[in-house]
């Protein structure tokens, strides 16, 4: 049975009703390219931190795969059990801590979800995602690049997440500023107790890929 924490508020309410029609002609390219950097293996549990929808999970689900889905929006969640029925185990979460079991996904995705939370909680929610690992999991992470952009794509893609981030509301485009001049996913990393494994930039620098482990200790002698 699935533990579920109840948010008080729900701000992605009206956003839920236009996320397939209006973000998902964005991202739907960007999980094709996360997953040919991190491929797919049937029978793995995947834990989708941000789940939105559901997109995602049912990509996951149609490979064959054990899937959970994490939000803080009952709207999203609902949004994602309309489409896929008992595919999916779907958990409302509040703030960072997530509501699975030590060592128990094979693969966490955090997908767009580090540039629009404060500092503490994206470093939390990597800390997380790496508690819930099995021992040779991996997170795979899709957010804002900060590698430097590329013209014209780059700078396009980065025109288009900003006014997306400024229509998000006040807290959430500060949150999305200051990742970026923070230094983005580079700069939470080492902070959460991870490692890069594989990193990809793509839409001209815009976006960054990233598949990361747990550092692993070290076993050289003295």
């Amino acid at each position: 049975m699935s533990t579920e924490v109840v948010a008080v508020t729900d701000a992605y309410k009206i956003q839920a009703r236009l996320y397939d029609l209006v973000v998902e002609p964005l991202n739907g390219p960007l999980r094709a390219a996360a997953h040919r950097l991190c491929p797919t293996r049937p029978g793995w549990t995947v834990l989708d931190v941000g789940c939105g929808t559901g997109s995602a999970l049912a990509e996951y689900a149609a490979a064959g795969c054990h899937v959970i889905g994490a939000d803080p929006s009952p709207a999203m969640i609902a949004q994602a059990r309309d489409r896929l029925g008992g595919a999916a185990d779907l958990r409302l979460i509040d703030g960072s801590r997530l509501p699975v079991d030590d060592a128990s996904a094979d693969l966490v995705l955090v997908s767009l979800v580090l540039h629009s939370v404060g500092r503490d909680e994206a470093v939390g929610i990597l800390r997380e995602a790496a508690r819930v690992l099995v021992g040779d999991g991996r997170v795979l992470v899709v957010d804002f690049g900060t590698s430097g952009l590329r013209f014209p794509r780059g700078w396009l893609g980065r025109g288009i997440t900003v006014l997306a981030e400024l229509a998000g509301g006040p807290r959430h485009a500060a949150n999305s500023f200051d990742y970026l001049r923070r230094g983005g996913l580079p700069a939470l990393v080492d902070e959460a107790g991870l490692e890069a494994q594989a990193v990809r930039p793509t839409a001209g620098g815009a976006i960054t890929i990233a598949v990361l482990a747990p550092h692993r200790e070290s076993t050289d002698g003295p």
